[in-house]
């Protein structure tokens, strides 16, 4: 029974290594970038963690600066200049300008370009408010009244001209006749009596029916209207090339292929040109803020109270590019009818919005201007006097004024720039922030790990110093 186990030398055999074993070994052998160490060999120092809290504390603000700069950014624009290669565009111009002392019949809009298309005295699209002299709107009552007056006189002219003659027909003198059977058959009639008379006649072409029916009553150029204002507000459209629009005194009439103005110069102080321009834009605005808001002018009496104020205005035609640039007021401003289409999409199906923005110099001359003669030398060296009107001199300058030749009214004349700008909201991919955090991280880590392990090893040496 005392058996025993003879040892032949031989190792016993090792167990087969399964397929995932293999590769678990392989996926191993590639871990040399994160070796691990046992926590028992691991040394923490206060150093160390010291390191640790300041690397942290850096990381979080450059993170924070970097989501912060990342959010700024994709809520910025990018503002491209393009050459402008469009023809046949169209802009529409928005107003709405106050003028104080000048009355909406005297109130007439003309606008002409270079491409020669002209539009006299605009009305379609512009709604004219009258106002009293304290700047407020008359009432619809007080409107309708005036109304009616001017609707019956010119229903009494109309009433004149339809009618026929009868064969027996005897012109009034209106009490000019020199016979009690006497007839006046024309307008010349009437004003040859009125003459024989000495009676004034300035007034006989208005009303006389001799007048009226000849047309005479409208070749009288008219006076202007005293006492009232006029609120102007609405749009015009016109070609998109350099031209003007103006508020002038007169009437705008076509002659010989130039554009006049017919008006009494003698009435020209009349013609208050003051005015306060509460908004004007080509184009809709985008931002909501215009470069002419509440822009006040007014014209003293030391200027013959008128003048010609002359506004030169660069126009840059602006496209916005993108939904969330266009606001909603925009696209309200769409509803008002138009000649073009301005909100479109491009090829790339975003929505296109094209306007204008503008920037504007200004000039102001006077009707009237102080002329002042200074005190000039003779010949003999002495000082000569100037003499105004009266016997002897005086050592003073003499001061009066004249009469510029200029035509009241306000004229808006702009150029479009051969460049255009295109503005697009910028766009940063989400992965671009992940990657700055990243490198955030990584790189603070790896060189807080540098600066605990210098500190380690000075450490160590000052340690082997002291033994």
């Amino acid at each position: 029974n005392g058996l025993r186990r003879r040892n032949t030398g031989m190792a016993a055999p090792e167990p087969k290594q399964t397929i995932t074993q293999k590769q678990g070994n392989i996926v191993k052998k590639l871990d040399f970038m994160f070796p691990k160490v046992d926590r028992e060999f691991r040394v923490q120092t206060e150093k160390g963690g010291l390191t640790t809290m300041i690397a942290i504390l850096i990381i979080a603000i450059l993170s924070l600066g970097e989501i912060v700069a990342w959010v700024s950014e994709n809520n910025s624009t990018n503002e491209h200049i393009v050459v402008n290669t469009e023809l046949n565009k169209r802009m529409r111009i928005n107003m709405n300008i106050t003028f104080p002392g000048l009355a909406c019949e005297d109130l007439h809009v003309d606008a002409m370009d270079v491409a020669g298309d002209s539009q006299i005295d605009v009305e379609d699209t512009l709604v004219k408010k009258q106002l009293r002299k304290d700047g407020t709107i008359k009432s619809e009552e007080e409107i309708l009244v005036d109304t009616n007056k001017h609707r019956d006189e010119q229903e009494k002219k109309e009433k004149i001209l339809k009618g026929k003659l009868a064969d027996d027909y005897c012109g009034s003198c209106f009490g000019a006749q020199e016979e009690e059977d006497q007839c006046c058959q024309t307008c010349d009639e009437v004003l040859e009596a009125y003459k024989k008379k000495r009676w004034k006649s300035s007034l006989l072409v208005y009303t006389s029916e001799q007048c009226i029916r000849e047309g005479r009553d409208k070749k009288e150029i008219k006076r202007m209207t005293k006492g009232q204002g006029c609120n102007l507000s609405g749009y015009m459209t016109v070609n998109r090339v350099a031209g003007n629009f103006h508020i002038a005194m007169g009437e705008g009439v076509e002659r010989d292929g130039r554009h006049i103005h017919t008006f009494l110069p003698e009435d020209a102080p009349n013609f208050n040109a003051s005015h306060t321009i509460h908004q004007l834009s080509f184009g809709p605005e985008v931002d909501g803020k215009a470069v002419m808001t509440e822009v006040k002018k007014i014209v003293g009496p030391e200027h013959g109270t008128t003048g010609l104020f002359q506004y030169f205005i660069k126009v840059v035609p602006t496209t916005y590019i993108g939904k969330d640039l266009i606001p909603k007021g925009s696209e309200e401003a769409q509803a008002m009818p138009s000649l073009y289409e301005e909100v479109e999409k491009n090829e790339n199906k975003e929505n296109v919005l094209e306007t204008n923005r503008y920037f504007f110099t200004e000039r102001f001359r006077p009707l009237m201007t102080e002329f002042i003669e200074e005190e000039h030398m003779d010949e003999e060296g002495e000082k000569a006097t100037v003499h105004a009107g009266h016997k002897g001199g005086h050592g003073n300058d003499d001061h009066h004024h004249v009469r510029n030749s200029v035509l009241p009214g306000v004229f808006f004349i702009y150029e479009i720039f051969p460049f255009a700008i295109e503005i697009s909201r910028k766009s940063t991919p989400l992965s671009h922030l992940l990657i700055r955090l990243i490198a955030i991280v990584g790189g603070l880590f790896t060189c807080a790990g540098w600066l605990d392990a210098a500190l380690g090893n000075d450490n160590k040496s000052a340690k082997r110093r002291s033994h």
